[in-house]
């Protein structure tokens, strides 16, 4: 199931590449300079020149806008589609929950098949089918053999347009998300992300609501509600989407038309919200989970996907804790010289309205007093003194690594453009960014470093044992 936004389960993926191979990670990274810089850019490069020589826009008969990338080198089809405008932001604060209750709810049965019968027949030609509720919209992800297409495009149809939402099977998933929000020490960042930290950082703010809202109100949601919210939102006047890999331009616009046949046109939902800086101010919220650990939660301010200074802002957070490096400044000092820590990590998070960075430590109990101070003392140091030429050296060439790595299928390539196409990028996002990224000077990093960092006005929460 779905139950916490989309990007934390990657940021955990992240987290335990990073923290649970340490010696092959640091040794690597440490390693990375002269020659083996050289081959990493030129590697990259590859990746950027082959992928945006490709990825083209196209537009399918009934009008819906999408981006295509054509790769013969496995026979997979990856499809992605966005319902703009239509997550818990765009909705009465009562019905905040309802996106999320859809995305956990959308599979119990489609069409005449239950919902066992409708995942055999997706194990069966070996598809994969999902739906995630995020904060601005939904987004339903399949990849398939491209044996099987005609089938799996008639399944992934079938769920987008006839979802069967039975009533004991909606009540039952319904009490159990509600228990887990209400269970912080089963998954701490993901209560963290989705429920506690958007009040704080969006008050009078749509985004406050965060992907549940009220609990009371949860679970008042009905199945009614759930029919009204599709056939309102997920229309194809509200559709973008990517395909991705062994098809044709024309199978692509083919296979996207089959896909929307079942669905009404529907009217495009506004995006009618404000811009907001998230707010950071200089407060702890406490949490009891029972347990030996803490986890500390945090919130920096970050730059828009589309600003000047974005390059910059991703190697100053690189530096500072990106992607739980261990030669990262939060890593290497309050793990392995203070020993307050077991790991971090910090991910950006792109809004519509709203960017800002989402960090985590892990620490024991008795330690997390100890931890928030050297982590205040880190954000401060890294202010006033910025960082060195060294480390904007490592940066450049980690991040163009991370790229690298991350980008080697159409499925990888797929996620990337899709999310640069959401937040209004071209299709030259990659080569863009890796081209800035080279620019950025160690001055650049340093004024943003002034400009972004303050540990006077750090807003944190804590999840753990002790009071």
């Amino acid at each position: 199931m779905n139950k916490f936004w989309p990007c934390i389960s990657h940021c955990l993926l992240i987290f335990y590449v990073a923290y649970a191979a340490p010696a092959r990670t640091s040794a690597g990274a440490r390693k990375i300079s002269g020659a083996s810089a050289k081959a990493q850019a030129a590697s990259a490069k590859i990746v950027e020149t082959s992928a945006t020589q490709k990825v083209r826009r196209l537009v399918t008969k009934a009008g819906v806008r999408f981006w295509f990338m054509r790769d013969d080198s496995a026979p997979l089809v990856h499809v992605k589609i966005a319902f703009k405008n239509s997550g818990a932001s765009r909705l009465e604060k009562s019905k905040a929950g309802l996106p999320q209750l859809y995305a956990n709810t959308v599979f119990c049965g489609s069409g005449k098949c239950g919902e066992m019968e409708f995942r055999k027949k997706c194990s069966d030609i070996s598809i994969s089918i999902s739906c995630k509720a995020e904060i601005d919209r939904m987004v339903f992800s399949m990849t398939s053999p491209k044996i099987v297409l005609d089938e799996a495009i008639g399944l992934f149809r079938e769920a987008l347009a006839s979802p069967v939402f039975e009533k004991d099977k909606v009540t039952k998933i319904q009490n159990e998300l509600a228990y887990s929000l209400q269970n912080y020490a089963a998954n701490p960042v993901g209560v963290a992300f989705g429920i506690l930290i958007p009040p704080v950082i969006f008050q009078s703010h749509p985004y406050e609501n965060g992907d549940y809202g009220r609990a009371e109100d949860f679970l008042k949601l009905s199945t009614e509600d759930l029919r009204e919210y599709g056939a309102k939102f997920l229309v194809t006047a509200n559709a973008e989407a990517c395909v991705f890999g062994d098809v044709t331009e024309k199978e692509s616009i083919s296979l996207l038309d089959k896909v929307f046949s079942g669905i009404k046109a529907g009217r495009r939902a506004p995006d009618n919200l404000r811009d907001v800086t998230p707010m950071l101010i200089s407060a702890i919220g406490r949490y009891y989970a029972d347990g030996p650990q803490s986890t500390i939660v945090f919130v920096l301010k970050n730059e828009k996907q589309s600003s000047p200074k974005r390059a910059a802002a991703v190697i100053l957070h690189r530096i500072l804790g990106g992607n739980g490096l261990f030669r990262s400044r939060l890593m290497s000092e309050l793990r392995t010289k203070l020993g307050l820590i077991y790991g971090e990590f910090m991910v950006p998070v792109d809004l519509n309205h709203a960017n800002y960075i989402f960090g985590m430590l892990q620490t024991d109990n008795s330690k997390t007093t100890l931890a928030v101070q050297a982590l205040k003392k880190v954000i401060g140091n890294m202010r006033k003194k910025g960082i060195t030429e060294k480390e904007l050296e490592f940066a450049k060439n980690n991040i163009k690594g991370t790229l690298l790595v991350g980008l080697r299928t159409s499925r990888d390539l797929c996620q990337f453009y899709f999310e640069k196409m959401l937040n209004g990028l071209g299709p030259k996002a990659l080569s863009d960014f890796l081209e800035k990224i080279e620019r950025v000077t160690l001055a650049e990093v340093n004024q943003l470093a002034r400009e972004l960092l303050d540990e006077d006005h750090l807003s944190l929460i804590i999840i753990g044992g002790g009071q």
